[in-house]
């Protein structure tokens, strides 16, 4: 139970803005003798925990704008509607 833990949190760690090898682990886990089917899906949880983490994230960078310190102008983001934003330009 404690390896499939690690895999979520590896997968969810890899999907947002911090750096993993949660492939790593996943046939690291395969090779042990792992369930195939148990140990993909439990990869594939974290991988889009984590995709909604950075999708919100993004949602939230307009409540930085116009602040000091804040590097990001109007014109380098695009807000699609419906809650959904596309960020272009922003170095």
């Amino acid at each position: 139970m404690l390896s499939l833990s690690g895999l979520f949190l590896a997968a969810l760690i890899a999907a947002t803005l911090l750096p993993a090898q949660s492939e790593a682990v996943l046939v690291a886990l395969l090779l042990d003798g792992g369930d195939p089917v148990l140990l993909i899906a439990v990869a594939t949880a974290g991988n889009v925990l984590g995709s909604l983490v950075n999708w919100w994230l993004g949602l939230q960078v307009q409540r930085f704008q116009g602040r000091r310190g804040w590097s990001a102008r109007r014109r380098g983001i695009d807000v699609t509607g419906a809650g959904r934003c596309c960020c272009r330009g922003l170095r």
